[in-house]
């Protein structure tokens, strides 16, 4: 049984189908689970004041007149709780009573009620006298109906993540199904180009499996009459697997954007449902008005930094360089930038040296020194300092930008110039961040063919840019 299934791939799409459906039924379930609301928002010793009072009253009428006062009691108590309990009346058997009436029994007792849906009881001696009654406030089952509406509010969201679900199920189907084939089709492309130095890895041992050794085999006895083209096949395989790179590095730099972009707009849409519909605290509309412009201002800084590296990566970007006093230039930054280092209380030590001289796009190295001049604001605590230094040797142009008070995890270096990449996602959402800003400088200085190192210091953090 074992052995056929691993020969039959109809078998494998079967049971892997099976599971995915397994996983959209768990998936469908834990969301109704998320949603279903508790019934009951009061306790039943809160109503204990009022089924005190409603005692003491009715002790003090006549049984013709209880049908007058027990529904001005009911709506009191539903007014103060929200409906949430009930008067229940026993007689001195334990026998509930209907109401408001008291002169039939419903068939029910105390003891057909669980202990935690009634309150304790209050003894009622009408002013006729007669038969003694215990009054005692219970739970509205009626509330329960709240789960049924609850489960149907979340009938649109329990609809997308099933969608959402399928849409996964079905590209890793389709992968599983593809990818072995797509082995297969570049083996026989890589033998079209006289290529016979890969072979195509597999365990498999169905048809495509059987597939790939015979190709394997093929490509080994003509690899063996065509020796002489080892060493050019052997470049161009190098070529494809540095344009899989490529690949796979921009699916996951957009993988990244979209999930990013995400949030924002989340965000966004949940607070402006809240305001339309005014639920709870989204009554307060200037408030969250002003949240979702700010969340708005973050998300299109975003999407202009995408735009940004869009451009900067399309193959064949140049940019036409032109001579700039780069001393001119970090001061001009520095002045553009006095608010923002005021606003955070820093101090900004300066040491530029006159007539250092390069060769680059103005506009694009404005954006570098105005990411790395933010980040060491945003990043440095109130009262701290910010040295910059400017200096030319060797024929090459030199600056260093450190800020004092803080440092960087040393395992998280490495990974500052990647894309979304964030130390520490808590503060940087509050400081606006969008994990874009040193991906971005690192971008326009290798196009500058300049170099870019980060480092902790005795005192904080130092960048060092070198042209």
């Amino acid at each position: 049984m074992i052995r056929k299934i691993r020969s039959k791939l109809s078998v494998k799409v079967f049971f892997i189908t099976l599971l995915l459906v397994a996983a959209c039924c768990s998936v469908t379930y834990l969301c109704i689970a998320r949603f279903a609301p508790y019934v009951y928002s009061h306790e039943l010793a809160e109503a204990e004041e009022l089924a005190e009072l409603f005692a003491t009253e009715l002790s003090n009428i006549p049984q013709d007149e209880v049908p007058f006062f027990l529904p001005n009691y009911d709506d009191m108590l539903a007014d103060r709780f929200d409906g949430e309990f009930i008067i229940r009346i026993f007689n001195s058997s334990g026998e509930e009573v209907t109401l408001p009436h008291l002169d039939t029994i419903t068939g029910r007792k105390v003891e057909d009620f669980k202990s935690g849906d009634l309150s304790k009881p209050y003894a009622v001696s009408l002013l006729d006298g007669g038969e003694e009654y215990s009054l005692l406030i219970a739970k509205n089952a009626g509330k329960e109906s709240q789960v049924v509406e609850a489960l149907q509010k979340s009938l649109p969201i329990l609809g997308i993540v099933v969608l959402v679900v399928s849409v996964i199920a079905a590209f890793f189907y389709s992968w599983y199904m593809t990818a072995p084939i797509k082995k297969v089709s570049r083996l026989s492309k890589q033998m079209a180009d006289m290529d016979f130095s890969g072979l195509c890895s597999t365990t498999r041992t169905d048809e495509i499996g059987v597939l790939s050794i015979s190709l394997n085999t093929l490509s080994q006895k003509l690899g063996t009459a065509l020796s002489d083209l080892q060493e050019a096949n052997q470049k161009l395989q190098a070529d494809i697997d540095m344009e899989r790179q490529l690949e796979r590095q921009r699916v996951e730099f957009f993988s990244a954007a979209s999930h990013e972009l995400k949030t924002p707009i989340t965000i966004i849409k949940g607070q402006l449902q809240g305001m339309l519909y005014q639920v709870g605290r989204y009554k307060d509309r200037e408030t969250y008005l002003a949240q979702s412009l700010e969340v708005t201002d973050n998300l299109e800084k975003m999407v202009q930094e995408l735009l940004t590296i869009s451009r900067l990566d399309t193959p064949g970007y140049a940019f036409n360089p032109s001579p700039i006093h780069f001393d001119k230039l970090i001061q001009d930054r520095l002045i553009a930038n006095e608010d923002l280092f005021m606003q955070r209380e820093l101090t900004v030590e300066k040491d530029i040296s006159p007539e250092v001289c390069i060769s680059g796009d103005l506009q694009l190295l404005q954006k570098v020194v105005d990411n790395l001049l933010g980040n060491a604001a945003a990043y440095s605590p109130a009262g701290e300092r910010i040295m910059v230094n400017v200096w030319q040797a060797d024929e090459k142009a030199h600056l260093t930008i450190e800020n004092t008070g803080v440092h960087i995890p040393d395992e998280d270096i490495p990974k500052l110039f990647e894309a979304f990449y964030r130390v520490d996602q808590s503060r940087n959402r509050q400081t606006g961040g969008t994990g874009l800003g040193l991906y971005i400088v690192k971008t326009i200085l290798d196009l500058h063919g300049a170099a870019i190192k980060i480092e902790n210091t005795a005192q904080g953090v130092k960048v060092s840019v070198q042209f």
